[in-house]
């Protein structure tokens, strides 16, 4: 007879074997379904590549992204994986920098918070109405440096440019569209003790931050390359829907819609120009200022 204070150890281990075995029976479903169900399913790593691969690039200007791939993806997540180094005047080491999309939507993605000289600040300093008199400022600092340098900055202008008017601009200078010149389509949200709502990046836009605009073989426009630029940037903002989280990235639906609609630019980030370029853009009517990020010895 069975002491009634000691458990019936046979009955506990045939329940441990009956949970065991539930387990791997779930485990090895779960599985199947994971592998069955994703070849009838869309494929979330396409867009997680589309709309979170490019917001991370419109969020971080002060990095360069590239290399996007697909890191893995099941029922449960899809997962997309860059490269990002600090967009430094001089050499920079790359790091991994992977966007994690849940099956309900939630997104995670690492913060790149590596130095990357004064440039996030400088973008993040660009007003849609600037204040007058920083040229002196500006001048004097690039006037103090060799003239050979080769910089990373951002051009603030004056006033919100028209894409025609930023052609006419590119025009008198001979400035052609390239990985080296971003267009700012909004500046960073402004802190409102009254507005509960949370801070929001600059809205930062190149063509190369879609990734099939990548390749080899693309090709940037001369001076008239705002048009394209402008009218890529809007294609991609019609591709996203109200319900995105962009939260991960500092960008929301509205922001990025009200940008695609107004047009305008704020703005250029420069990416490794000599000194001497960006002193000849300085005395321009259409320039607030330049604010200098990084400087560095062109090593070629």
């Amino acid at each position: 007879m069975l002491n009634p204070r000691e458990p019936d150890w046979a009955h506990v281990a045939r329940s441990l074997g009956k949970v065991l075995a539930v387990t791997v029976v779930l485990h090895l479903a779960l599985g199947a379904a994971d592998r069955v169900l994703w070849l009838f399913l869309p494929s979330g790593g396409e867009r997680v590549a589309t709309v979170h691969g490019t917001a991370a690039r419109v969020a971080n200007p002060d990095k360069r992204l590239s290399g996007g791939s697909d890191s893995g993806e099941t029922l449960w997540q899809s997962a997309y994986a860059m490269w990002g180094e600090p967009r430094l005047a001089g050499r920079s080491e790359p790091e991994r920098y992977e966007i994690v999309e849940s099956l309900f939507g939630t997104v995670r993605a690492p913060s790149l918070d590596g130095p990357s000289g004064k440039l996030g600040d400088a973008i993040s300093a660009v007003e849609a109405n600037p204040y007058a008199g920083q040229k002196h400022i500006a001048r004097k600092t690039i006037d103090g440096l060799p003239q050979t340098l080769v910089a990373t900055a951002v051009v603030e202008f004056t006033r919100p440019m028209t894409t025609e008017q930023l052609i006419a601009f590119n025009h008198r200078y001979a400035l052609r569209g390239g990985p080296d010149v971003s267009y700012i389509y909004f500046p960073a949200s402004r802190y409102d003790d009254s507005d509960p709502n949370p801070l929001l990046n600059a809205v930062v836009w190149n063509r190369d931050m879609v990734e099939e605009n990548t390749g080899a073989d693309f090709t940037y426009q001369h001076e008239t390359e705002p048009e394209p630029a402008l009218r890529e940037f809007r294609n991609w903002v019609g591709l996203l829907d109200e319900g995105d989280d962009l939260s991960a990235f500092g960008l929301s639906y509205q922001w990025l819609a009200r940008a695609a609609e107004e047009g305008a630019v704020y703005g250029l980030v420069i990416d490794r120009w000599k000194l001497a370029d960006l002193r000849a853009l300085l005395p321009d009517q259409d320039v607030s200022t330049i604010r200098l990020a990084d400087v560095a010895f062109d090593l070629g």
